[in-house]
């Protein structure tokens, strides 16, 4: 079986004191490949650098990067301000970098929690465009972060991200918003949630859309999939995530795991 994790934060202190050792152990696990996603602005940095500091060493998984805001990251200012534009350039300026980023994200909305007040959701919108036009200027998919955004999420992508590389991270609305998004051509992303004994929407999910559209994603350090919820997530774990999916499908581990492994190349453009 080899394992791709499409979503994963290893510059997370979490993995300070064990990075070394955990990366090996994982190329033992048949982790083949591993996505970083960016959230904050100084994600982008810390990101090359350390797929820079792997990138020869053939006894840890592939690691490449993403650059990009999380919506609860963002700066409360226009994207027409000076500090948003010079941000913008400089996610532009990694594309001339010896390791470029794979793709833009994770990017999107947020309004679970307090303090979402409408000026903070229409800063989240305008940054959301924003990067969802740098990823079409740059070539890059996109990786969407949505969460009790559902309305303006879809909105947002059917009017700005069309026939665009697209993928739901850590999906969890109902099947129908799925199969809406499989429509458009995107892809979800399915993670450790999907073995939670009350996880409903998720599930369904999986069962109504085709294996082609799904990818396997861990969100390392975050969201361990059972029997290890609660504890530090690392890509392994996505054995669990690919048994359950096997499970739902009723299709052979063996095959699943080829699929998703082909997906992820596939959205990525990793040849």
């Amino acid at each position: 079986m080899k394992i791709f994790d499409t979503h994963s934060h290893y510059n997370d202190i979490k993995f300070n004191d064990d990075l070394d050792s955990l990366l090996k152990s994982l190329k033992e696990e048949d982790v083949e490949e591993i996505v970083n996603i960016s959230a904050e602005i100084k994600d982008s940095e810390s990101l090359y650098d350390l797929t820079k500091k792997y990138i020869n060493n053939t006894l840890v998984p592939k690691m490449y990067y993403t650059i990009g805001l999380h919506p609860d990251e963002i700066l409360l200012k226009s994207t027409d301000s000076i500090e948003a534009i010079n941000l913008f350039n400089e996610y532009k300026s990694y594309l001339k970098k010896d390791i470029k980023p794979i793709a833009i994200g994770e990017i999107g909305l947020d309004y679970h929690g307090e303090g979402r007040t409408e000026e903070v959701k229409k800063f989240q919108k305008e940054w959301f465009i924003a990067q969802i036009k740098l990823s079409r200027e740059l070539n890059l998919p996109i990786i969407v972060h949505s969460r009790d955004a559902c309305k303006d999420t879809l909105d947002i992508l059917k009017e700005y991200a069309k026939d665009m590389k697209v993928v739901l991270h850590c999906f969890s609305y109902e099947k129908e918003i799925a199969f809406e998004y499989v429509k458009m051509g995107y892809y979800i992303g399915v993670g450790g949630v999907i073995t939670f004994k009350n996880d409903r929407k998720l599930k369904e999910s999986v069962e109504l859309i085709p294996i082609e559209n799904i990818l396997t994603e861990t969100d390392a350090p975050y969201l361990s999939p059972v029997p290890f919820r609660g504890e530090r997530n690392n890509s392994s774990n996505i054995k669990y995530i690919i048994k359950t999916i096997s499970d739902i499908k009723k299709i052979d581990e063996e095959k699943i795991s080829e699929v998703l492994y082909n997906n992820a190349h596939k959205f990525y453009n990793i040849k």
